[in-house]
This record gives structure tokens, C-alpha cells and sequence, in this order.
């Protein structure tokens, strides 16, 4: 057998014409090829780091040091000089709700950049001549920082009159549980006094009003009121798709988990199943795909069961299933909408917030679908929430054993010290949108005053959680906010935004954050058997990347650009 030197030396011509690796796109679709001289980082605890990585067709043949991945390689192989760059798994998203997001591309969108009343109003208007913006009838637009909810005064004086008059507006909040409607929309929807009046003052409390006339903030249950009255039937759902597919690549993102892919509180038809049904129909899906399905904890569960294995019979297949169900615990934080349930009350209304099941009931629900290998992904942000969360899967575990279903809690704002250890012992894993995780108004104007400051310090406790053992996985809640891995990365190292920084103690390692986007997020979708880590009989999802995400600063993390996707060995995204 050559030695290393000697291979690359016969394969020097070769490479001259695979330099520039973003022009080389025949030769990275080689059915066998072997990338080496750069920075390989695997994911694996056992070996992080390789000298070279080989790929036959699918799947990673060999990974390690350069005389082991020659041995193992043809000579027919094709070897490709990474020129010391630096080479990822693919990543991989536990929580984006993509086909949302495809959408939302088309929709206007301000991206959570804080704009006063007066410029949110020029760029709301700036979108009102353009047919294309309009959903139905409706001007809709995506992505309101949550501090532009402290002037609901402003919006009602500058959205209801002149062009706006007769026109509905919907304001969504970058959250994704809070909005502000104009006095056309709410009209739209029937949101009226007298509607108000004639509902439960526990729905009531999702719309704000003065002296019971609507204001035009809506939350949770608010929200949905107002979205079954913005016309769907019109979405080019499939586009959507085929969009959320290129901005995911485009991040290197390789496999994602979408949690709420159906509401098995309705009756379908189910367009975000069909869409992603579509793509792989349509030799379009370029990403392992899990989702799972809204349901209702405090209903029966094997009902549910039954209307999850039907719909599993239809979609399910290579790269796509459905792997369990989403339940919702709470809802949000940030005043004024105060939804999320904490152990103590918020200071300025004595009120604890909305834990949206009866524990005994998830208790019951989760073991029921434990039972049956079916996954559980809870959305929980306040602390009270959270136990009560663990408590259920606490339960479930005592009555089935470890299953080995690695069930999810996700958002995680609020977290007790006395539940660290309970992600561990349960094996329950963490997934974290670190992208919020910093000083700024979202995380101390509306929300450090209103609740007890026992709380408030433990506002997103991932480095608390890692060293008590949880597992840490990667999310985005994209379109809530950008879907981009590498800024979640450099936010959740440093915790640093226009008001300081959110507690350095929290800070995370970069290793920690890699292993989050790559094999532990893996585990959130139950693939890290096959994806997740460059190991040999694994997908050949891999990434190349401008720069060596390992070392640089925060600030140089964040502008990190992907320069190629593979994903199951061939090419799905270049840069230009």
C-alpha cells in the first residue's frame, strides 16, 4: 500500500482542478471520494477529530487518519482537497417549523429588528401596493419584536385610518403567541365588544381591551381566533416547501424536526403533511424530516394513538415520519401576555399563568404513548411547567422502564435548580433556542419586573443543565426567529445583547453547542443512529464551512458562512 504522501502526490493534477471547492460540483457528486487536508470535526465523543473522511455513494465509509481512510478507499476514489477548511456533520434543527417558515419568506417580515410605531408604519405601507404581500385579503406581517406590544396606543392611531381604514392588518409577534390586529381585522373576525362579552373570561384574557372594547393584542388562543379568519387557501404550500428545503440547506442544515406538522384537534385536510409528502414525492427532500402532531393531553389518549398510526401509514417513509406528539404546557412569558405557568406569581397581577393540562392527565397520556414508542415534545417555559412536565415523564418511566424513547421538553425559559438533574436521571432532553438567551429588552424590560427575581435568574440555565448532565440540543422555533444554527451558536456562547450580558455563568462551550446542532439533536428526531455525527455506516451529510467554528469568537461565529451541503452524499447547496 502507497503511503499518504505518495497518494497525494499521484493525485496532485487531480486537484488542481478541485480547488475552488465551490466550482467543483461533478467532482463533490463523485460516488466515491475521499475529502482530506482540513479540519474535520466528527461529533463523536470517541474520535471529535478527523484527518480525512471517505464517502461511497450514501454513505461514510471510512473516517480517521489518512493511511486508515486510503486503506479503505478504491483507486477509483476521488480526493478532494478541503485547502485547511473546515468540515461539520450536517446540522441538525430540533424544533423549526419550517413549512411555516417557507411562507413566512414570501410574507413581509421585520425579523424582530425593533422598528417604532412611525417606521413599523412606513414599512407597512411600503407593502400595501404589492398585491404579492397581501395573504387573501389580508396584509400580514411576520417577525414584530414583542416590545412594539408596549405601544398599543400608536398602533391603533396609525393602522386605522386613511389607506388602512378599510384594510386588515395582522401584526404577528416574533414569538409566534402574541399579535396585534387593526380595527378592520378584528371587525374580520367578529372580534367585537359584544363578542367579548359573550365568551369565558378565562378565553377573555387572550385579547386585550379597555373597559372591554378590543384593543387589537391578541395572544395564544387570541391568535388563533384571529388566524382562522386570514384566508389559507391560497398558499402555495408546495413552494413553501421547496423553500424552507433551500433556506435549510443554505444554513447546512441537513435534518430537522417540525413539531407541529398536523393538529389532531382538527379534522385535516393536514397541507403540512402533504407538502413535505410532496417533496419526497418529487425527489425534492433533501433533509431527514421528523415531525410531530399538536394533541391535547387532557383527552384520551389512545384515540389520539390511533389518529397518529393512521396518518404514520401514509406519510411515513425513507427521510420522512412522523415520530410523536407535541403538547403544549404554557404559553409565553413576556408582559403583557403573561401566559407561561411559574411556580410563583407574577408581581404585578398575583397570578401564575396557564398550565394548559391536568398533571395527571399528561402523567397518563405521556405513559400511554410511551408505551406504544411514540415520542413526546412538550413546549415549556415557565419553571412550573417544566416540573410539571418532568413529573409526568417521571411517572411514565416508573410505569413502562426506560423505553429509550428520548422524549423532549423545548424553550425551557424558566428552569428550577431542583430539576437540573431530573433531564439526566430521566433521560429527557433539553432543546434550547439560544438565540433568545441574551440581555435585551424581551429578556429584562418585559419580563425582570413582573416576576420574583428567585426566577428570573434562571432565564435559558443551559451550562446549568450540561453539567448536571442533561443533553443540550439545538433548535430555532424558526420562523419566531432566524433558522441560522450559526448565530444560535454564537449567542448561546455568549449571551450578550444591547443590554449586557444575560448571565456569563450559562455561557456555553463551543464544543457543548456543535454536539447540540449535530448527534444531540440527532437523538431529538431518533435518528442519531444513522445522522447526527461523521461515523462510518452513517449518511454522508456533511458541511463545509468559511471558517474554524471551533476557535473563533462569538462575534465571527455568528457571520459564519456554509459553503456546500451534502446530504446523503451528493450535493444540495453551493455557494455562488
Amino acid at each position: 500500500m502507497r503511503s499518504p504522501r505518495i497518494i497525494i502526490s499521484f493525485f496532485l493534477i487531480l486537484n488542481l482542478f478541485i480547488t475552488g471547492l465551490g466550482q467543483s460540483l461533478p467532482l463533490l457528486n463523485a460516488d466515491e471520494k475521499v475529502f482530506y487536508n482540513g479540519k474535520i470535526f466528527t461529533a463523536s465523543l470517541q474520535e471529535p477529530y478527523a484527518e480525512a473522511v471517505a464517502v461511497y455513494k450514501e454513505k461514510i465509509l471510512a473516517v480517521g487518519n489518512l493511511n486508515t481512510v486510503q486503506k479503505a478507499v478504491s483507486k477509483n476514489a476521488v480526493w478532494i482537497d478541503l485547502e485547511g477548511q473546515t468540515v461539520l456533520p450536517g446540522l441538525i434543527d430540533s424544533h423549526t417549523h419550517a413549512i411555516k417558515g417557507g411562507i413566512s419568506l414570501g410574507i413581509p417580515n421585520v425579523y424582530e429588528q425593533y422598528l417604532a410605531p412611525d417606521s413599523l408604519f412606513r414599512f407597512v405601507s411600503s407593502h400595501l401596493q404589492h398585491k404579492n404581500s397581501l395573504t387573501g385579503d389580508v396584509l400580514l406581517v411576520y417577525g414584530i419584536n414583542i416590545t412594539t406590544w408596549s405601544s398599543i396606543a400608536k398602533l391603533n392611531a396609525l393602522f386605522n385610518e386613511g389607506a388602512f381604514e378599510q384594510q386588515p392588518v395582522f401584526l404577528r409577534g416574533s414569538d409566534g403567541h402574541t399579535g396585534w390586529a387593526n380595527r378592520s381585522m378584528l371587525q374580520k373576525a367578529g372580534v367585537t365588544q359584544k363578542y367579548l362579552q359573550s365568551v369565558p373570561a378565562s378565553f377573555r384574557k387572550f385579547f386585550g381591551n379597555q373597559s372591554g372594547e378590543p384593543d387589537g393584542f391578541v395572544a395564544d388562543s387570541g391568535m388563533q381566533r384571529i388566524f382562522a379568519f386570514i384566508p389559507t387557501d391560497q398558499t402555495d404550500y408546495h413552494a413553501a416547501a421547496q423553500k424552507a428545503m433551500l433556506y435549510n440547506n443554505r444554513h447546512g442544515i441537513t435534518a430537522w424536526l417540525d413539531p407541529s406538522a398536523a393538529d389532531l384537534g382538527k379534522s385535516g385536510p393536514y397541507p403540512f403533511l402533504n407538502a413535505y409528502s410532496w417533496l419526497q414525492q418529487h425527489n425534492q427532500l433533501h433533509a431527514h424530516i421528523a415531525l410531530t402532531l399538536v394533541a391535547d393531553a387532557n383527552k384520551d389518549p389512545q384515540s389520539q394513538i390511533g389518529k397518529l398510526r393512521s396518518l404514520q401509514k401514509k406519510v411515513n417513509q425513507e427521510d420522512l415520519s412522523i415520530i410523536g406528539f407535541k403538547i403544549f404546557a404554557d404559553g409565553v412569558l413576556e408582559y403583557p401576555t403573561q401566559t407561561a405557568a411559574l411556580s410563583k406569581p407574577y408581581t404585578n397581577t398575583g397570578e401564575r399563568g396557564n398550565l394548559l393540562f391536568d398533571p395527571a392527565g399528561f402523567a397518563r397520556f405521556v405513559s400511554a404513548a410511551d408505551r406504544e414508542k411514540i415520542l413526546v415534545h412538550v413546549h415549556a417555559i415557565g419553571d412550573r411547567a417544566v416540573t410539571a412536565s418532568l413529573d409526568g415523564f417521571e411517572k411514565a418511566r416508573n410505569e413502562n422502564g426506560h423505553s429509550g424513547i428520548p422524549h423532549t421538553i423545548t424553550h425551557l425559559q424558566i428552569v428550577q435548580p431542583k430539576d437540573f438533574h431530573r433531564f439526566h436521571d430521566l433521560d429527557v432532553l433539553a432543546s434550547f433556542q439560544l438565540l433568545w438567551a441574551f440581555a435585551d429588552a424581551t429578556t429584562v424590560d418585559i419580563v425582570q419586573p413582573y416576576i420574583d427575581s428567585s426566577l428570573y435568574k434562571w432565564q435559558y440555565p443551559a451550562r446549568s443543565l450540561l453539567q448536571s448532565g442533561a443533553t443540550i440540543c439545538g433548535a430555532s422555533d424558526w420562523p419566531v426567529s432566524s433558522g441560522n444554527p450559526f448565530e444560535a451558536m454564537a449567542r448561546g456562547a455568549s449571551r450578550e445583547g444591547s443590554l449586557g450580558i444575560l448571565d456569563a455563568t450559562q455561557q456555553m462551550p463551543r464544543m457543548a453547542l456543535l454536539m447540540a446542532y449535530t448527534i444531540n439533536a440527532a437523538r431529538a428526531l431518533m435518528i442519531n443512529g444513522q445522522a447526527g455525527s461523521i461515523e462510518k455506516g452513517k449518511w454522508a451529510d456533511m458541511i463545509l464551512v468559511d471558517r474554524d467554528v471551533m476557535t473563533v469568537s462569538p462575534e465571527v461565529l455568528k457571520d459564519t458562512k456554509v459553503l456546500w451541503t451534502l446530504f446523503r452524499g451528493k450535493i444540495v447547496y453551493q455557494a455562488n
